[in-house]
C-alpha cells in the first residue's frame, strides 16, 4: 500500500485544505527529499516550527544525547536535571514577574495553561479573541478560535467568549482604509467588551501576526490600542 492510500486510510488530515503531493523521505536544513529523489524547498518550516532546520545537527546531537540518558520521567515525580534547567533558562529571558513553567506537550495546552492562569489571576471569567483566529484544536481553545471553518461540526463551544474585528487592513471587516481609520479595529475591542460581554474578561488572547487567518500583520499602533482597552476593563493580554 503507498503512503497517500495509507493516509486516506488511516491518518486524519480534516484539519488541512489538502496534503502537498509528496512523500518526504528525508529532510536537511531547508530542503526536503522525496522518494523520487527530488529536492523540495520546504517554505512550511513544519508550520514554522522547525526554526533551526531541519536535523539540525545541534539538534540532533541533543536530542540523541539526551535519549540515551532519559525520555521521559514524568516532571512532577521526579526531579530531571535537563527541566529544572531549561525552566530556569525560560524564566531569564521572560518579562516581567513570570518565572515559573509548567511543561507541556502543545501550543493548544499552553494557551489552556495560559486560559485558566488568566482567570485565577484576575478572578474574571470570560475571553476576548478575534474573528479569524486559531490558538489550537481542543474545546477550550477551538471556543477562542475565531476561524470558523476550524469550529465546524465540533460545537457546542465554551460560552463566555466575544469576537472582536481581525485587524485585517487589506480586507478590512468594516470597510475602512489605513491610515485614515485611525485603527478602527483596535477601537471596536472596546464596543466588543460592552456589548457581548458582561464586562468580566480575563483575557484578550490575539496571535502577533495571525497565521490560518491569511498571515495578518496589524497596523503598528494596534496592540498598544489593544492593551490600554483590555487592561482599563481588568483583562490581561
Amino acid at each position: 500500500m503507498d503512503t497517500a492510500t495509507q493516509y486516506d486510510k488511516y491518518v486524519i488530515t480534516s484539519m488541512l485544505a489538502g496534503v502537498e503531493p509528496i512523500v518526504v523521505e528525508s529532510a536537511s536544513g531547508c530542503t526536503v527529499t522525496g522518494t523520487d529523489g527530488k529536492e523540495y524547498l520546504d517554505c512550511f518550516a513544519g508550520i514554522a516550527v522547525i526554526n533551526a532546520g531541519h536535523c539540525h545537527p545541534k539538534v540532533i546531537a541533543a536530542a540523541k544525547a539526551q535519549m540515551d540518558k532519559l525520555v521521559h520521567c514524568c516532571t512532577y515525580v521526579y526531579y530531571s536535571p535537563t527541566a529544572g534547567q531549561f525552566a530556569q533558562r525560560l524564566a531569564e529571558v521572560t518579562p516581567g514577574r513570570l518565572q515559573q513553567s509548567f511543561l507541556a506537550n502543545s501550543g493548544a495546552e499552553a494557551n489552556e495553561g495560559a486560559m485558566r492562569l488568566a482567570r485565577q489571576f484576575t478572578g474574571h471569567w470570560e475571553y476576548l479573541a478575534l474573528t479569524a483566529s486559531f490558538h489550537g484544536r481542543t474545546n477550550a481553545t477551538l471556543s477562542v478560535t475565531g476561524n470558523a471553518g476550524r469550529k465546524k461540526g465540533g460545537g457546542p463551544y465554551m460560552t463566555g467568549v466575544a469576537f472582536a474585528p481581525a485587524p485585517y487592513c487589506y480586507r478590512c471587516p468594516l470597510n475602512r482604509t489605513y491610515p485614515a481609520c485611525g485603527a478602527a479595529c483596535a477601537e471596536r475591542i472596546e464596543d466588543t467588551i460592552k456589548l457581548h460581554t458582561s464586562d468580566r474578561v480575563a483575557a484578550f488572547i490575539v496571535e502577533p501576526i495571525m497565521g490560518e487567518g491569511g498571515i495578518i500583520v496589524p497596523p503598528p499602533e494596534y496592540f498598544k490600542i489593544a492593551e490600554r482597552i483590555v487592561h482599563d476593563h481588568g483583562a490581561l493580554m
